[in-house]
């Protein structure tokens, strides 16, 4: 658990969304705090993680256009299981 499976969770994402990125400008977005985010975790900035962790309280807003889409919908899953990772790495 922790850094790795937020890791795992990140890389799910970016495999789902990925293909998107040139087509919306949400999924772009989205795609860059991710890889900041792993910047982030590899250096244990906590209180960036806190950040980031907090502008993505608010994924299922941003993603209310799409819904639908099966990749939204599982990207929304794994985007779940890594905010709960993400407060897991914030209380160690």
């Amino acid at each position: 658990m922790g850094v790795n499976e937020a890791l795992r969770e990140i890389d799910a994402i970016e495999n789902l969304l990925g293909p998107y990125e040139f087509f919306s400008h949400d999924a772009k977005k989205f795609l860059n705090v991710l890889r900041e985010l792993k910047k982030v975790l590899g250096e244990m900035d906590k209180d960036r993680i806190r950040q980031i962790a907090k502008e993505m309280e608010n994924i299922e807003e941003a993603a209310a256009p799409y819904r639908g889409y099966g990749f939204v919908e599982e990207a929304l899953k794994h985007a779940k299981k890594l905010l709960s990772e993400l407060k897991n790495i914030l209380e160690e």
